[in-house]
């Protein structure tokens, strides 16, 4: 048969055919935008909408576990194969590649250009799709190509079709209730009620309150703080008819879960005075007011797998009781924003689960405009995303708010701009404009600004961060001088497009005075020309969802496995609810760092087993951490060190020690052979490598002779020191590494800290990191330290310095850090803008200490085992030791390793970190593993 129901079944080739068909999608219309040749335009267009048909069919095909036919996938792969050059590509190797491995490279190397300047795009195009395919042979690919697509419209599985335009215009759905809004508003403003506080250093509060239509309250279970509470009616009687809504506070990003119970307030009330205590009767006196609101998130940090149930009445907050979380987060994965979904996780999306998020969103303005949670600047990046420690990632959207410090909610708009009525052409409700601009993004899976840029459309800069009506009409409408915009892309009879419309019509959120629009009215409108059509986009095209369980449906859905049905509720790993002995867990982000093409691409399988293994060792080492507390505040010392190294000793260890000499004699072999002699004796232009340690040891017999490699020193950790002595003896072992391993590089020695293993002050990082990159202009920067988490005081400004150095090209390398699988990466290694160098043993396998390797991430490493370098003389108590050198391992030794594998001369282009930066790319849903060994021929 040609199509199969098999569940998960290996489908390489149809993901390859998904990936590249996108790729040509973007590419295709490029090329059409610029070909002369009518025959040829014509070409491109058609071989767009087979990519288009291509597209929908695989994407269906993987939204529903089944397998197409693979001769007809095959052939459709070989025919775009024809579209690309066997060889000649500078990104391909001198010998003969597959075609699988040329679309790969397809793909990798348009996701870094598409970023890139319309010149970079077209010379890829140009370079990428041959040009001297003859006619002939064009026909021959369109005809090949319409076949296949035809044949695979024939495979799809029936579906019953029972949309009629009659059935989604009738539907009896009224306008949802006005509490809702109510709710939220008195939400946020109990919040900031009880956010001030006596302790010494004022809080970051933020929240995050979940998104959804709230047509249809969710059951829940009732509270049970207690026994003696269990069989109280005033519980059912309080909440009876009332809104519950689920949330998430922080103080200084550590996220903790609450449920808000709102109680409808009852048309007459008779309050009691000011300061006066509520009578016994009261049901709601028994239960404790929050008036400190840091004093509920630290009590919820020590309830590992529970939330807080907090009840909403007459304004202020109380708190309820403790019960079972039912949606365990993982607290070591920062939680991803829709903004940098459409950046990096693009395959995310699925035409089911972009209208869903469609109306939820529509929904969010609908309940939440004129509140503080819609704060000035909010889109996309405001909205985030969950990752579950099952590994999931429900659809469950929250909306992120920042509590002003300030004790007054007016604060929140004091960051608008001036001249917003100008920029917006008088449009007097900026959320729905807002929400115009979300919709986009949406439908299109890119940031509002990609698409202005890929219309060579500059954006008006406001201090928000928001984007102008004045930019959103020029960008989705058009310049008005003949050139379409994005409107012309969404289909004229789709809903979606009259709701987009009806968003940037200023005229129509006024009344018939040009004055803003009464609440009730606005509210109504927003539903009725809105959030009505966005109901009718979804049931469309999926009548099977009911508009009043889209948020219980929702939930279900895995977006990070394009939209699948959560089938399995898999236990919750305890290992990342860490108690509070345990530290702030680490947050994660994914590098964005492809060095090469590898054969090490993770397996979906080997990637689950790889979680599971490291979420039970997790488990286990973290519950057995409590049976003794004096190794417990060991093991937490070891792991949050700053700069992380183990010694080595022992007669294992000196076996594996000389291992290292002989991978380390074998690398210069590889040096000389294929680098040293073709370089003159003193490079004229010299890759430049900082390195930000404990110092160095300028008089060691290994370093003395390599003096001219030394460029530049600077002490950061005591400003008044010229020299950069080294007290600890980790700078110098790792400077040392570097030019063991670029014995013709410029080495710049930045002593950032002293003889104990601390962890110095942020700013002191941000300045050596800032002197490095605009005083000494180098290339590269190795930092082999971090800090367990990003929260940490100057965390802003050391990403900031770090993003600085990212756009000035300048390549970073971080230890991964050496708790194993316990603990994440460290901090900067976690950075997106960062190299994280996990280490392994010198036969290529993962040393123990090293962090498990990361899913949807660059996993590079190199030999961190029983390394051998310089140690300071005066450091060197063993009168035998004569060339005063150590063996140790750690991640923070394969940096330097790496780093030094900068060795190539720079040249007028950049050089090594130039290319390197440049090479950087999406990555597959796999992830990669980079093995970096010497190896001859």
């Amino acid at each position: 048969m040609a199509i199969t129901s098999s569940p998960n079944p290996e489908n390489g080739s149809q993901d390859l055919l998904l990936d590249t068909v996108g790729t040509v999608l973007e590419v295709a219309e490029i090329a059409r935008r610029n070909e002369v040749s009518p025959e040829v335009k014509v070409f491109y267009s058609h071989l767009s909408y087979h990519c288009f048909r291509l597209q929908d069919q695989l994407t269906h095909a993987r939204q529903r576990s089944y397998r197409l036919n693979e001769n007809i996938v095959d052939q459709a792969m070989s025919c775009i194969g024809l579209l690309i050059p066997e060889n000649g590509l500078s990104e391909f190797p001198g010998y003969a590649v597959t075609l699988e491995f040329r679309l790969k490279m397809l793909i990798l190397w348009w996701n870094e250009t598409r970023r890139q300047s319309d010149d970079a795009k077209h010379g890829f195009v140009n370079r990428w799709l041959r040009s001297d395919i003859s006619e002939e042979q064009r026909r021959e690919v369109d005809k090949a190509l319409e076949s296949c697509t035809d044949e695979l419209d024939k495979q799809q599985p029936e579906q019953p079709l029972k949309k009629t335009v009659h059935k989604f215009t009738s539907l009896d759905i009224g306008e949802p209730p006005f509490f809702v809004w109510k709710a939220a508003k008195s939400i946020f403003d109990a919040l900031m009620e009880c956010k001030s506080c006596s302790c010494p250093d004022q809080h970051d509060f933020k929240a995050k309150l979940e998104l959804g239509t709230y047509r249809t309250p969710e059951k829940k279970p009732l509270v049970k703080p207690a026994r003696r509470r269990i069989r109280k009616s005033t519980v059912d009687e309080d909440v009876a008819g009332g809104l519950e809504m689920d949330m998430f506070l922080s103080m200084e990003r550590d996220w903790q879960e609450f449920r808000v119970q709102a109680v409808k307030e009852k048309l007459v009330r008779f309050s009691a005075p000011s300061g006066n205590t509520p009578c016994r009767g009261g049901g709601i006196n028994k239960y404790a007011r929050i008036e400190r609101l840091c004093k509920p998130i630290i009590e919820t940090r020590t309830k590992a797998l529970q939330r807080l149930v907090l009840r909403l009445t007459s304004g202020q907050l109380f708190e309820i009781g403790f019960e079972k979380s039912n949606f365990q987060i993982d607290k070591t994965a920062e939680p991803i924003s829709l903004s940098q979904c459409f950046d990096d996780r693009r395959d995310f999306f699925t035409e089911k689960t972009k209208r869903i998020l469609s109306l939820i969103i529509g929904y969010t303005v609908l309940h939440l405009y004129g509140t503080s949670w819609l704060q000035p600047g909010w889109g996309s990046s405001s909205i985030k995303f969950f990752q579950t420690t099952s590994c999931k990632t429900p659809l469950r959207p929250f909306i992120e708010a920042q509590l002003p410090k300030d004790s007054t909610t007016e604060e929140v708009d004091d960051f608008e701009d001036d001249g917003t009525d100008e920029l917006d052409s008088g449009h007097c409700c900026p959320e729905v404009v807002a929400l115009a601009v979300v919709l986009i993004e949406i439908y299109f899976v890119k940031p509002f600004n990609h698409l202005a840029a890929m219309h060579d459309i500059p954006l008006i800069e406001t201090r928000s961060g928001r984007i102008t009506l004045m930019d959103v009409d020029q960008v989705f409408d058009g310049d008005g001088e003949g050139e379409e915009g994005w409107r012309s892309q969404i289909p004229e009879d789709s809903p979606l497009l009259e709701a987009i419309d009806y968003c940037l019509d200023a005229e129509a959120w006024e009344d018939d005075e040009c004055q803003p629009l009464d609440s009730e009215t606005l509210r109504s409108r927003i539903y009725q020309k809105v959030v009505r059509p966005l109901e009718l986009h979804l049931t469309h095209g999926f009548s099977q969802i009911q508009l009043d369980g889209v948020d219980q449906y929702a939930r279900k859905l895995d977006f990070g496995k394009w939209g699948q049905v959560i089938t399995t509720q898999e236990p919750d790993n305890q290992s990342l609810l860490l108690s509070p002995e345990a530290g702030t867990p680490n947050r994660t982000a994914s590098p964005a760092v492809l060095l090469s093409p590898s054969k090490f691409a993770i397996g979906a399988e080997f990637q689950k087993s790889m979680q599971q293994f490291s979420h039970l060792q997790s488990l286990i080492s973290y519950s057995v951490s409590g049976l003794n507390s004096v190794s417990n505040l060991d093991s937490a010392y070891r792991a949050f060190q700053f700069f992380d190294d183990e010694a080595n000793d022992g007669d294992y260890s000196a076996i594996e020690t000389e291992k290292y000499r002989n991978w380390r004699m074998e690398y210069r072999s590889v040096y000389e052979k294929f680098v040293g002699k073709y370089l003159p004796s003193l490079p004229s232009n010299p890759v430049k490598i900082a390195i930000l340690d404990t110092g160095i040891d300028r008089d060691h017999t290994l370093l003395e002779p390599r003096e001219e490699n030394l460029k530049g020193k600077k002490n950061f950790y005591n400003t008044s020191q010229k020299n950069v002595p080294d007290t600890n003896g980790h700078g110098t072992f790792a400077a040392s590494l570097i030019l063991d391993y670029a014995p013709d590089a410029a080495l710049y020695v930045m002593k950032i800290a002293d003889k104990d293993n601390a962890r110095p002050n942020a700013n002191i990082v941000v300045d050596a990191i800032l002197h490095a990159v605009d005083k000494w202009e180098v290339d590269i920067i190795s930092m082999s330290f971090g800090w367990p988490s990003s929260d940490f005081d100057g965390y802003e400004a050391l990403e900031a310095a770090i993003d600085r150095a990212y756009s000035k090209k300048v390549l970073m390398f971080a230890a991964a850090a050496n708790s194993g699988g316990r603990m994440g990466r460290a901090y900067p290694a976690s950075s997106s803008q960062v190299i994280c160098v996990h280490s392994t043993n010198t036969n290529g396998g993962a040393s123990d200490f090293s962090p498990t390797a990361e899913p949807n991430s660059i996993n590079i490493a190199t030999v961190g085992e029983s390394v051998e370098s310089a140690w300071p003389t005066l450091l060197c108590n063993d009168s035998s030791n004569h060339d005063c050198v150590k063996s140790r391992s750690g991640t923070s030794y394969a940096t330097p390793i790496i780093a030094g594998f900068s060795f190539e001369e720079k040249g007028e282009d950049g050089g090594f970190a130039e290319k390197m930066c440049s090479a950087r790319a999406k990555l597959p849903a796999q992830g990669w593993l980079l093995l970096c060994t010497p190896q001859l021929g």
